[in-house]
Parts: structure tokens; sequence; C-alpha cells
């Protein structure tokens, strides 16, 4: 699933093409995919294109919104007689005809200008909805890890003497949005954290060290437009290129980049695949 570079990446891009576009037609290929009232986008201009967490939001000039999720299979394709400009799961979608069966939304922007909302799996969605509804949905997350409110003290109060594994409260959307399996990994390496230690346990020196490097690995990862894992291509369907960067996610098995003498391991925590060098990430301090 992208994360905040990733979804990042992808509404800058597609911002720089829908901004300005007057929705003229929409076409619901799916129920499940679409949630709102057809009437409310119709005839609406775009206003612009941001994001929040891991959701795209299309604001439009009606004071409505468009809210985006595309969870592990969803795509965002813009197409116009120049131009296909594609972001999220890398399958062949973003340059095979379209629609195709894979499509579910279609946002019609006139001369020859369309907006599709692929999704094979079905997990992602699309949803219309007022300011005070777009804050109450947004309200359930954390700070954004790149923002002013990712502090010490907000960490501390948020842990306290929890004993969930820090790998899974890093993950925690209601805690900290728009960190997930990549970048979690990687923070947690960078400040030398074992990713099962009891975020109770952690003191002072070792958040002020996971809100150090979050914030410079994500701050660089947007720079590189997101890491291409299998499943993720940028709005203009090509691939990210932060994941050339990342020092354990993936390696399982092979030395560790930082020559301590270990080798990346990988474990299960949470359900996820997670990669850590225990020679550099003691799980007992």
């Amino acid at each position: 699933m992208p994360e905040l570079p990733e979804v990042e990446t992808i509404a800058k891009q597609l911002g720089s093409v829908l901004a300005g576009n007057r929705i003229v037609g929409l076409t619901v290929l799916s129920v499940k995919s679409f949630v709102g009232v057809k009437t409310d986008v119709v005839s609406q201009k775009i206003v612009s294109v941001s994001r929040r967490a891991k959701v795209i939001i299309i604001t439009l000039d009606n004071g409505k919104y468009l809210l985006f999720h595309l969870k592990m299979t969803g795509q965002l394709i813009y197409i116009d007689q120049n131009h296909r400009i594609a972001g999220g799961h890398a399958d062949h979608d973003w340059h095979a005809e379209l629609p195709n069966s894979h499509t579910r939304i279609i946002f019609d922007l006139g001369d020859e200008r369309k907006l599709y909302f692929n999704d094979m799996r079905k997990f992602g969605w699309c949803r219309v909805l007022t300011k005070k509804e777009l804050d109450e949905y947004l309200a359930k997350y954390g700070p954004e890890p790149l923002d002013s409110g990712f502090t010490l003290e907000y960490l501390k109060g948020k842990a306290l003497s929890s004993k969930i594994a820090v790998k899974k409260f890093l993950m925690d959307q209601s805690i900290i949005a728009g960190i997930g399996n990549i970048y979690a990994d990687e923070t947690l390496f960078a400040a030398r954290i074992h990713p099962l230690r009891p975020v109770g346990s952690l003191t002072d020196k070792e958040w002020n060290s996971v809100i150090r490097e979050a914030k410079r690995i994500l701050a660089f990862a947007v720079t590189k437009g997101g890491t291409t894992d299998s499943d993720y291509v940028n709005a203009y369907g090509t691939k990210g290129g932060m994941q050339d960067f990342l020092k354990v996610y993936h390696h399982a098995g092979e030395p560790c980049p930082d020559g301590c003498g270990g080798k990346i391991e990988k474990i299960v925590v949470g359900g996820r695949g997670t990669h850590f060098c225990p020679a550099c990430q003691k799980e007992n301090v």
C-alpha cells in the first residue's frame, strides 16, 4: 500500500493536470467503489488535489470533496489527447486500453479528458464529502510526521507505559498518519531500535531519534518520488527512486549496510513482514 511519500507524489503530479478541469460526466461501474451523490460532482470544477495521511483529496468548487483511498490495488489514471498520467498499483492497467475490467469510476472532464479510478480487488474507494464530513473523517488520523505536531511530548503521551511493539505503534494511523511498513522499518533501523521494543520502554533520547530519522527519511523519500515496491508507480506511471536507498526493507539475509557484522533478518510484527538488524537493533537494552 502506498505510504506518505508515494501518495504525496501522486497528489502533486495529478494536481498539476487536474486543477482547473470541470467534471462534465460521472460513470460509476462499481457501486462498492463510490459513496456519494453524482449531482454533487457533475458540473463542478476541480480546485486542487492534496494529501492527508494515505488518502488523496480532490477539492471541488462547490465546497464538496472527493476522497480517494487507493488501498492495495487502486489507481488514478488521467488521460487527455497528449498525456496518460497514472499513480498507484503498478500493474498493466495504467497503459492498457481504458476502460477495462478493473475500471470502477470514470470522471469525464470534457475534450477527450478523463480520470479513471481502477481497482483490481475493489478495496479502494471514492467518497463525496462535505467540509464537515471531511473534517470528521480526517480527525481519526494522528499528526503528520513532517508537521510540527510530531513531537516528543505527543509520542510519550500516546505511549505512556504501553507494551505495544514500537513497529505497530508507528504504523497506527490514529497515532501517526502516513507511516506504513516500509518507512517504519527504515526509521527504526536508523534510530537503532528493535521493532518489538515496547513503546513504553523508549527513552526520551530514543524518541527524539525516532522523530529525527522519520522526518529525514520521509522528506528524502518525497524528493525521490517514493518507493517502488511491487505495487506502486507515481502519477507519470514510472517507478519511484527511494527503493535504491532503503537499508533494511526487503534486504533479509544481506549484511548490515552499516557494517556492524550482522545480517538483516525478517520477522512478522502485527501481521507485517518486518526487517531489522539484530546486531544494531537490540531487543533487550
